[in-house]
């Protein structure tokens, strides 16, 4: 789900930014890979809570309030 190559520059400048250094035994993009995963795990459960809070907003599950939908997209 997320871009590597943006994720792999985004953990460069942090580093630069933040002074760490990569230990000589740890590849780059391991490092990118592994917090790509890493995130990917939150970024699901994240978006899954995002789901029901945006399209379950009445009571009960599968309730979807269609007019506060509406509003909201009329609201872009």
């Amino acid at each position: 789900m997320l871009n590597r190559a943006q994720l792999e520059t985004f953990v460069e400048m942090m580093f630069k930014e933040k002074r760490i250094e990569l230990p000589e035994d740890i590849e780059l993009e391991d490092i990118v890979e592994a917090f790509c995963k890493y995130l990917d795990d939150d970024l699901n459960e994240w978006l899954k809570m995002r789901f029901s809070a945006f399209f379950l907003l009445t009571s009960g599950e599968g309730s979807i309030d269609w007019n506060w939908v509406r509003e909201n997209i009329n609201a872009l």
